[in-house]
């Protein structure tokens, strides 16, 4: 087996792997690994949860290869997948979290892009951290359409899939966050946050 394989894309990628191709797993594995501690870290503040569940979805995706669906987007699926095994472990162990999502912000992930540019646009620091503080207190949901659309980069179908809910009940909890953080950005992000949301 060559020890450099390389795919064109996802799909190729996927592909390999349900062959059985065992490095094509352990890319699956390095190239998302750290995305989805970020993600899981934004859902429970219970670090050791979150490793332990990672490690069962990848236990599970390889185990259940041969039977996994054709897909174009790894990363949509994986997220998905450990959402779903996130609250499954935090419902067996009774944790209650408001809204569905962690209201802990310490780990909280931002947009790197998104934040760039509110830093090219507003050079003080105070704005920034008025921003993030902005972003965490929006309630559970709404936070997490908003970080997975600008941090992950998804698209309003594929957040969809991820939070179990439909596109327009998304779009809901987009316009929401919108109208929550416009009360306290200035006017000068407004626009932004504007583009960010709806294009």
């Amino acid at each position: 087996m060559s020890t450099h394989l390389t795919y064109k894309d996802d799909s190729e990628l996927w592909h390999a792997f349900k062959q059985g191709d065992m490095e094509a797993f352990e890319q699956i594995y390095r190239s998302h690994f750290s995305m989805l501690l970020a993600y899981g870290k934004r859902i429970s503040s219970d670090l050791e949860m979150v490793e332990d569940a990672i490690q069962d979805v990848y236990v599970e995706l390889w185990k259940r290869r041969e039977n996994l669906k054709s897909l174009h987007t790894i990363k949509f699926y994986l997220f998905r997948v450990l959402r779903n095994r996130l609250y499954a472990l935090r419902q067996s162990s009774l944790v209650q979290e408001d809204d569905e999502f962690s209201e802990d912000v310490t780990n909280l992930f931002f947009i790197p892009a998104f934040e760039a540019s509110v830093i090219e646009e507003e050079s003080s620091r105070h704005r920034q951290l008025r921003l993030q503080k902005a972003i965490s207190e929006l309630p559970g949901r709404q936070r997490e359409a908003v970080l997975l659309a600008f941090y992950d980069d998804f698209s309003t179908e594929e957040i969809a899939g991820i939070m179990g809910i439909n596109q327009q009940s998304v779009n809901n909890h987009l316009n929401r966050a919108y109208t929550s953080l416009r009360r306290v950005l200035t006017d000068s992000v407004l626009p932004l946050i504007l583009f960010l949301l709806f294009c």
